[in-house]
């Protein structure tokens, strides 16, 4: 009796740590599916059909960067970080689904200067590039990445939320020049 129980117990455990490991990435994923999600979406960030609030921060060079610049301009923000493996494989659609479509990509980054500078010549990225403070992000009400606001040239929000395909992109983009 005294093996059957040990035996047993070391058995559950070896399911149970898997589970919970399996546990943690589908709660992961759901998160991902319900932030893409209209009611996912309401809850963060700013609401879709008011204008994008006037907020500074600084590009990567140190010069001053403002939202109110992107006036008279269809532009696509793309929050993202250097860590963040699903910013680094969507950045090339990103750029690429903007131009294509006359919408002005910009890439704003929660880095410091010195690693965005690098990240962003890892990557290849070559247009407009933005360093995310805490108090842009406080301003724009972003907390996750890969988050994107696409605004139309009225500086309206027309599409919000997180972005992991490339499927996506194509959707924020077409919201800024379909108003």
């Amino acid at each position: 009796m005294n093996t059957f129980f040990w035996i047993s117990y070391i058995v559950l455990w070896l399911l149970v740590v898997p589970l919970v490991l399996l546990n943690l990435v589908l709660f992961r994923q759901l998160g991902i599916m319900v932030m893409g999600t209209a009611r996912g979406v309401n809850q963060s960030g700013i609401p879709v059909g008011r204008k994008l609030p006037d907020a500074v921060t600084t590009d990567l060079q140190g010069s001053s960067w403002s939202t109110s610049g992107l006036a008279g301009t269809a532009a696509i923000l793309l929050f993202g970080s250097p860590t963040c493996k699903e910013c680094a494989q969507i950045i090339p659609d990103f750029t690429r689904i903007a131009k294509k479509h006359h919408v002005k990509p910009v890439l704003l980054l929660f880095s410091s200067a010195e690693h965005a500078a690098s990240y962003i010549s890892t990557i290849g990225y070559e247009d407009e590039a933005v360093l995310v403070t805490s108090e842009l992000a406080r301003q724009l009400d972003v907390q996750v990445t890969p988050y994107a606001y696409a605004v139309d040239g009225s500086g309206v929000i027309r599409h919000k939320g997180l972005v992991n395909s490339r499927e996506q992109l194509e959707a924020y983009v077409k919201a800024t020049i379909a108003s």
